[in-house]
């Protein structure tokens, strides 16, 4: 686990190093075409999931159903008693 951590590590700090230098020499005017071409695919990913979860709401192949909780078959308690429950049934003398 150790040595997998070490290559993730050399590895992102390559990649980081690689990715700074390529964006330290970029203009400003190209970051921010860089920028804008990231943004507007994912800003239309974005509209097209939202429009197709609206326009799809309530649409489904079969009808709605109901379906109501059943009762739990659970085992009887002889005694509601707590101390009882956890500590056996022995009687307890009230002080």
């Amino acid at each position: 686990m150790g040595k997998m951590r070490i290559i993730i590590e050399k590895c992102t700090t390559r990649f980081r190093t690689e990715l700074h230098g390529k964006l330290d020499t970029l203009s400003p005017k190209a970051r921010l075409a860089v920028i804008t071409g990231m943004l507007v695919p994912f800003a239309a990913g974005c509209l097209y999931t939202t429009a197709t979860a609206i326009a799809g709401f309530g649409k489904s192949e079969k009808e709605l159903e109901i379906r109501h909780i059943e009762n739990l078959n659970l085992p009887v308690q002889e005694s509601d008693n707590l101390y009882d429950n956890v500590y056996g049934n022995e009687k307890r003398t009230e002080e």
